[in-house]
């Protein structure tokens, strides 16, 4: 229904989207139990989310590269159709993208079966940093959502924006390894 009365293509039309079907998930109750991927499958892929990334997109492309594709390339539009061949994530009805009330890092930790401990713990931080719903009471990456954003708004590039949040998150990630 948005598609229909969004004329300017706006923006924040995904989002809205996106909450939007999030609070019908929620309301249904449970979330799909889908098949555990085989990362073999996914390497040297493009992926495609929407520009101006925060939290869950940096947080989700860094783990792209680190434990689902190393080889991995991104690019960023809002429109899927123009990128055929591009596996979407972060975006609305796509299959990487929030479902129930898991965000996209988390979607992807259990598509791909990703069971590292440190791996999880920033599963919940993006959790609580995108979703604001305190549901972990997990507070780590609020502050790299706040300086992501303050990245954004000083100008950087999408790319830009990817490579300084895969340093936050190697550093999390190590800091939580101990």
């Amino acid at each position: 229904e948005i598609r229909k009365i969004d004329f300017f293509d706006c923006p924040r039309a995904q989002d809205a989207q996106m909450l939007l079907k999030r609070a019908v998930g929620l309301r249904g109750g449970k979330s799909k139990n889908a098949p555990t991927l085989a990362t073999k499958k996914f390497i040297g892929k493009t992926w495609l989310t929407r520009p101006r990334p925060e939290i869950d997109r940096v947080g989700s492309a860094w783990l792209i590269r680190r434990f689902i594709d190393p080889k991995a390339k991104f690019i960023f539009s809002t429109d899927p159709a123009r990128h055929p061949n591009a596996i979407p994530y972060d975006m609305f009805e796509v299959e990487f993208s929030h479902h129930g009330d898991a965000c996209t890092f988390e979607t992807l930790v259990k598509r791909f079966g990703i069971a590292d401990r440190a791996v999880l713990k920033i599963a919940e931080m993006v959790h609580d940093a995108d979703l604001e719903d305190g549901k972990f009471q997990a507070t780590g990456c609020m502050g790299i959502d706040q300086v992501l954003k303050g990245w954004a708004k000083g100008g950087l590039s999408d790319e830009e924006l990817l490579r300084r949040g895969d340093e936050c998150f190697d550093a999390l990630y190590q800091q939580l390894r101990k």
